[in-house]
């Protein structure tokens, strides 16, 4: 005869079978896998908190209160920052920076990158911003680098995205000297 514990033992075993075969077999124990099932907001607060502490070690931040119109982040010494936060999408190696506003008033442009096991990034500057008056669309353009932001929606000439993958983004053992460079 079968008692609880053990009902409840097979069915812990048949969710976390499920939870590995719709996760594609992803380790649910990787570092930072618990990001994923995260909803997007809550990704992006997290990119923020998580700005603000590396920010923290160089400058002071005078001005990190609640939600901004144009910036996330302002320091003692006058940088904005607008920091962007996305997941490694599940089926391909690409990150979905959301909700960029190429007419937003800050310096640079903090895109965090988040993976089951490692934590990347990339630096704009604002000025690496651009609009192509031919085309009619924005670009980012970093030396070599150039890539098109895209509207969230067609209507939504206002917020863009950025798709950025794997190769394009930073080990985050580097993030702290750019962060130095530019917050000096």
């Amino acid at each position: 005869m079968l008692n609880v514990q053990d009902l409840e033992d097979k069915l812990q075993e048949i969710i976390e079978r499920k939870y590995l075969e719709v996760r594609l077999g992803k380790n649910p124990n990787a570092k930072f896998a618990k990001v994923i099932d995260l909803e997007g907001n809550a990704v992006g607060q997290i990119g923020e908190e998580y700005a603000k502490f590396l920010v923290n070690r160089f400058t002071e931040i005078i001005d990190d209160g609640v939600i901004h119109d144009e910036y996330d982040i302002q320091t003692k010494n006058g940088v904005l920052l607008e920091v962007k936060t996305a997941r490694k999408g599940t089926k391909n190696n690409t990150f979905q920076f959301n909700g960029i506003n190429p007419n937003y008033n800050y310096n640079y442009l903090l895109c965090i990158g988040i993976c089951e096991d490692a934590v990347l990034f990339r630096i704009f500057e604002k000025k690496e911003l651009s609009y192509h008056h031919k085309d009619r669309k924005f670009y980012i353009k970093q030396g070599d680098f150039e890539k098109q932001l895209v509207a969230m929606n067609p209507n939504n000439q206002v917020n863009f995205k950025l798709t950025l993958n794997l190769k394009e983004l930073l080990s985050i053992s580097l993030l702290p000297n750019q962060l130095q460079t530019i917050l000096q």
